[in-house]
């Protein structure tokens, strides 16, 4: 009588199997990663609209200055989730800034309307925020989302200058 060679069954080995269970481990977590700077990223930019929205309004309310009560204005005519960041202090009215150089002047005087800030995150909360470069909060990705007085609104790393 013949013997015949024994047949294992087909099947993975141990090894074969760890290996497969780490690289869909690793590319779990790498998707995590961009699931989570992608949804950072959507909220900053739902805070830019906010603040673009924001700043036009300023601008056809005012040609000498932003108003004092600036809120109350902006409130009147939109909903009040539009003056709050989502990922900023929750306690006001708002958490947005308006720039204390920008309150009496307006446009007059400035040179370069790009470069005035109008409209920063604060890190206070408040019904009537107003300061200065001291007050930015750099709450979306390490920076923060600015308006400026000729009406674009942009997300920058650093601080720009207050002063216009």
């Amino acid at each position: 009588m013949e013997k015949r060679p024994r047949v294992l069954p087909a099947g993975f080995t141990l090894i074969e199997l760890l290996v497969v269970m780490s690289i869909i481990a690793i590319l779990a977590g790498l998707i995590m990663v961009v699931a989570v700077r992608s949804r950072e990223k959507a909220r900053a930019t739902a805070c830019l609209n906010n603040m673009r929205q924001i700043g036009m309004a300023l601008s056809m309310m005012c040609d000498r200055g932003v108003p004092r009560d600036w809120t109350g204005a902006i409130s009147a005519w939109s909903t009040k989730d539009i003056l709050r960041c989502s990922e900023g202090p929750q306690e006001g009215v708002t958490n947005y800034g308006v720039n204390r150089e920008m309150l009496s002047r307006g446009v007059s005087g400035v040179n370069d309307t790009g470069r005035a800030v109008v409209l920063y995150e604060s890190k206070r909360a408040g019904d009537l925020l107003i300061g200065d470069e001291s007050d930015v909060d750099l709450r979306h990705l390490g920076g923060a989302n600015y308006v400026f007085l000729d009406g674009h609104a942009k997300w920058l790393k650093e601080i720009p200058s207050f002063q216009p």
